[in-house]
């Protein structure tokens, strides 16, 4: 009974701890239920996520795909082929004695990587809790980590096709922010060195990455004197500044081989046709849109938007990098030529960014835990009143997930007829082969020419 006793005190004052072992549980009984793939023979192995990893089997096993994707005609980095390999030998080790053939596609391999798909997202909802731990009481922590993994379609991209790029960023950015906080609030020197080498790493990830350098600089910056002395702090240390850019070349590297070995340059651009647009970025349509609308998609970030702006107040170390960070963040997305990115729930280019905008969505609910603190009455029912918005947010994004997941939200192609028709609905399947014939997806060839949605 004392055990019993101490274990829930420790639960009462750590909970965000011990959401972890609800998550753990959460995976272990009901992931699979939310698996976009049906393919047994290949699982999770096509599109975006085949480009990606065909690497590994191909280099490693020396199996070359029959679909043509190869060293030499993938235009994807390697940096993904990188984050799945731990993975990827899990499963060889395991098909080395379930098998007899090791091709890298067959059924040890999907599960071991689509396992580690969901390790490497709650590793990084785990840096996401050390990061806010160093600013909010532990409810607010517990709410911002639900909200942000249930409420999100960080969700989706964890247990339904997780193995996009989307949770490993969402990883690696946690780790780099706690590398941040701790070199600028910590005075540690040597989390530089990490700082630059996950810069290299998430650049090769993903190139618009780069971006994520605003996190040193701008973090607790008020003033233009503020900039200058973060700066010299850059230069304190010759050593580590000569170390930290080498580090940050090492990932690149690998990259930089590939290319030599498979196209005879050592930088080259892969993605032909596809580029951005600067001069039409598509903000509105990025955020808002129905076809593929962050906001609508994802309405809870509403709040996360709001807390922005309570930021300035009640996190003035954040304000200035969120508000330049998000600004910037979205014109560089908004102006890639397929400003939706191709098949996807919601704005799958922004579940990175998470890990960064979970500090305004705490802004705003520590500044709903605290309002009008000395009427209890008035603070404890808007309290509920968030709360109860926040569970129905969470309930809406796990059922848009299913509607996804069975396409009753088209990949590409949805208009106000369509959302409408299965908004907060399920449909019969004569309803769905009606649905298929409403659909308006893009021309992809006329956007590679710079049409973009009216």
């Amino acid at each position: 009974m004392k055990y019993f006793k101490l274990l829930f005190a420790d639960i009462v004052k750590r909970p965000s701890l011990y959401f972890f072992i609800f998550l753990i549980v959460f995976a272990i009984d009901r992931h699979h239920r939310f698996e976009a793939s049906e393919d047994k023979n290949f699982g999770p192995f096509s599109g975006d996520v085949l480009e990606y990893y065909t690497f590994l089997p191909e280099y490693f096993l020396d199996y070359r795909q029959v679909d043509g994707i190869n060293f030499e005609t993938n235009k994807r980095t390697v940096g993904m082929a990188i984050m799945y390999a731990p993975s990827f030998l899990v499963g060889h080790f395991i098909s080395t004695i379930t098998e007899d053939r090791h091709t890298g596609y067959t059924y040890p391999y999907q599960y071991c990587i689509r396992w580690g798909s969901i390790i490497y997202c709650f590793l990084g909802l785990f840096f996401c809790r050390k990061n806010l731990l160093f600013f909010f009481k532990e409810p607010i922590v517990l709410v911002a980590l639900v909200c942000i993994f249930f409420g999100t379609n960080l969700f989706y991209y964890t247990f339904s096709t997780g193995e996009f790029a989307h949770a490993y960023l969402f990883f690696l950015y946690s780790v780099f922010i706690y590398a941040t906080l701790k070199w600028i609030l910590f005075k540690e020197i040597r989390f530089i060195l990490l700082i630059g080498f996950l810069t290299g790493f998430i650049t090769l990830v993903r190139p618009t990455g780069i971006i994520i350098l605003l996190i040193p600089l701008l973090f607790n910056i008020s003033s233009l004197d503020d900039f200058i002395k973060r700066l010299k702090l850059f230069f304190a240390k010759k050593g580590l500044l000569f170390f930290a850019p080498l580090l940050f070349s090492i990932p690149l590297l690998f990259q930089l081989l590939v290319w030599k070995l498979t196209k005879g340059h050592f930088i080259y651009y892969s993605y032909g046709k596809e580029r951005f647009f600067f001069n039409d970025p598509q903000i509105l349509n990025f955020l808002v849109s129905i076809r593929k609308g962050w906001l609508v998609y994802t309405p809870i970030m509403v709040f996360s938007l709001i807390g922005i702006l309570l930021s300035r107040k009640y996190l003035k170390e954040f304000f200035i990098l969120l508000c330049v960070f998000f600004c910037l963040n979205v014109y560089i997305l908004s102006s890639w030529w397929d400003w939706a990115y191709g098949g996807s729930f919601g704005c799958r280019a922004l579940i990175e960014s998470y890990a960064l905008l979970i500090f305004p969505l705490a802004v705003f609910i520590q500044f709903v835990w605290e309002f009008n603190a000395e009427k209890k009455w008035l603070n404890r029912s808007l309290l509920t009143s968030v709360l109860v918005v926040f569970y129905l947010l969470i309930e809406f994004n796990i059922f848009q997930t299913w509607q996804y997941k069975y396409g009753r939200i088209h990949w590409s192609g949805m208009n106000w007829e369509t959302y409408k028709y299965i908004f907060l609905k399920d449909i019969t399947t004569e309803e769905a082969n009606y649905l298929n014939t409403r659909y308006t997806p893009p021309d992809a060839d006329e956007m590679l020419e710079g049409k973009r949605d009216e």
